[in-house]
């Protein structure tokens, strides 16, 4: 566990629920991975319809460590 890392993408519940397992082995939060490819549209940051707090899905991510990713799934869709 101590050079493994985790890429999750799915449904938001999906990844909840993976992410949980994941801790459960022992993996690290810095160590998971998770794509969030949530109301993306125009893809370079100019619509703001991926704006999750205060990153653009679409020009930080989609894919983020867990960590950094964590209190943003808890924001609901618009």
């Amino acid at each position: 566990k101590d050079n493994t890392i985790a890429l999750v993408c799915g449904p938001e519940i999906m990844i909840h629920y993976s992410v949980l397992s994941l801790e459960k082995m022992g993996l690290a939060k810095d160590a998971i991975y998770v794509s969030m490819e949530r109301n993306m549209q125009c893809g370079v940051g100019y619509c703001g319809h991926c704006m999750c707090g205060s990153k653009f899905i679409c020009k930080d991510g989609p894919v983020l460590k867990y960590s950094e990713a964590e209190q943003l799934l808890k924001i609901r869709e618009l």
